[in-house]
């Protein structure tokens, strides 16, 4: 069974504040030797590019485009707000053609574990 929807009124409601929060809600225990650029391509309401770097145990964001990121997520920022408020499945979004990647999978993959919701 999924877990509960968090109400909409909780956790970011702008792409710039998600970006803002990362570094701090960051668990670099759960990304111990890590390095990774992670390209956001932001279409819809908030469109925007956003670079998320991992690297020595820390996290930073900036808006702005890598030459090289690790992978490339293309998301309407609505979608990607929904995802990150665990409001809507990351892997339910992926296979229903919400949003769409490219480059290293298993990055995708762990972002839920890096930027936990709590």
């Amino acid at each position: 069974m999924p877990p509960e929807a968090q109400p909409a009124s909780e956790g970011p409601q702008s792409i710039r504040e998600l970006m803002e929060r990362m570094p701090q809600v960051f668990r670099s225990d759960r990304a111990a030797d890590v390095e990774a650029t992670i390209q956001f391509k932001f279409t819809g309401p908030e469109p925007g590019n956003w670079v998320v770097t991992i690297a020595e145990g820390r996290c930073t964001t900036r808006q702005g485009v890598v030459e090289h990121p690790t992978v490339t997520v293309t998301s309407p920022s609505d979608v990607w707000l929904k995802i990150s408020r665990r409001e809507l499945d990351g892997a339910t979004a992926f296979v229903s053609g919400q949003f769409t990647f490219s480059g290293n999978m298993g990055v995708l993959l762990k972002l839920g574990d890096w930027f936990p919701a709590d």
